[in-house]
């Protein structure tokens, strides 16, 4: 896959705002040779011209555009980054302001991140495919530039500081941005080919994600998709700092955290949910005492789904059962409900293979003011990738064909 550097993208940068090689080289104190050959290194790896060449200088091609606008991201976040120290030191410190700038090596970085995801120098290095002694001599250098201590090392692990988990945010967030302006120019070149990595929340992860993600795969079968499941505030971290391209799933609202935005794409409303079989199957009409009268498997305090339980419990001035099984796991959440008489509140959207399969079966009681907004959540002001635009282009023809 293309790839772009930080130093590539600083030097690209220089070329589009001076318009010229000469004035890019004297901003960053480079030679003009080597901001040329960079340049030329880039666009053969993207395999396009990023600038028009004349005697008056250089303007950036439609594709020079495209990956400006990435590279502009980048650089934000690396810049936003400088703010974790005190502006005095960046001022005195040639190293930190480098860093900052995006002058930093690859090497270091690509050894930086492996070892704070393995917190080993061996592991770090067996994934890398390089050496140990070169992992640790890159972290020293890095540690040296940054004058900063980037892990505390024990006998048997390498445990990244606060500031290293600070700083892993930004590096990551910058890296997403230069990824997705490389998808753009590939994409722009007729090439099928991307990368694109979403969270899932509950709801979508059993019909609406899978069936997006095939139909994503049959129309472009070269792109790369990824997922990762968690809780909703280890996904927004993941979201931030680039792990993840969009999160989809039930939105917060008012609650969402600042530097976020999000999408409605559907309304959903909750059910209550039991084994095929259930004593309370086929009883109408039910009523909150008699629900009550069993057991709950339930969605951890503070989920929109717990909340809004909660919620329309309270407005029948009825109280929450005292003792639950809380539980996100819809495989566990299954085998509990298929192995007694518990009860638990779901979407209907999420149990649909178990109904089709006879497992599980929705209790004819209207749970009453439980709608909930379903959507994507992505960064404020972020440039999504080709790849991630007709994902999500996918996902809205699913729950057009679901509603």
């Amino acid at each position: 896959m293309p790839y772009v550097s930080f130093r590539q993208a600083r030097i690209f940068l220089a070329t589009c705002s001076h318009s010229s090689i000469t004035g890019a080289a004297q901003a960053i104190n480079r030679s003009q040779t080597s901001v040329t050959k960079s340049l030329q290194e880039i666009e053969s790896e993207l395999g396009v011209a990023l600038f028009d060449r004349t005697s008056r200088g250089v303007t950036p091609t439609a594709y020079g555009r495209a990956l400006e606008r990435g590279a502009v991201l980048a650089a934000e976040a690396m810049s936003s980054a400088g703010e974790l120290v005190p502006p005095v030191l960046v001022q005195e410190s040639p190293g930190l302001s480098r860093f900052f700038q995006m002058d930093v090596s690859d090497r270091w970085l690509n050894s930086f991140l492996a070892v704070a995801d393995w917190q080993s120098l061996s592991s770090a290095a067996q994934h890398l495919g390089v050496t140990k002694s070169a992992v640790s001599s890159n972290i020293r250098k890095l540690e040296d530039m940054l004058s900063a201590t980037l892990f505390e090392r024990l006998p048997s692990a390498s445990i990244p500081t606060r500031f290293s988990r600070q700083l892993i945010r930004y590096i990551k967030l910058a890296r997403s941005y230069m990824r997705h302006a490389v998808d753009e120019v590939l994409s722009m070149q007729g090439e099928e080919t991307g990368q694109i990595s979403i969270g899932s929340l509950p709801f979508v992860r059993t019909l609406i994600i899978p069936r997006a993600i095939a139909r994503l795969r049959q129309a472009h079968p070269n792109f790369d998709v990824s997922t990762l499941e968690g809780p909703y505030d280890d996904l927004v971290s993941a979201l931030r700092c680039g792990d993840i391209d969009l999160l989809v799933g039930a939105l917060r609202g008012p609650n969402l955290e600042p530097g976020l935005e999000e999408d409605p794409i559907m309304t959903d409303e909750l059910s209550v949910i039991v084994r095929v079989g259930h004593p309370l199957q086929n009883v109408e009409p039910l009523t909150w005492s008699m629900l009550l009268d069993y057991e709950w498997i339930l969605p951890r305090v503070g989920t929109p789904t717990r909340s809004l339980f909660e919620t329309a419990l309270r407005k029948q001035k009825m109280q929450c059962p005292e003792h639950v099984v809380e539980t996100s796991s819809m495989v566990l959440l299954r085998g509990l409900l298929l192995e007694g008489d518990q009860l638990t509140v779901l979407s209907r959207h999420q149990i649909i293979r178990e109904e089709e399969s006879s497992m599980l079966a929705v209790l004819p009681f209207k749970l009453h003011n439980t709608y909930r907004p379903i959507g994507i959540t992505s960064r404020s002001g972020s440039n999504m990738a080709p790849a991630a635009k007709l994902l999500v282009e996918q996902i809205r023809a699913v729950v057009m064909d679901l509603t």
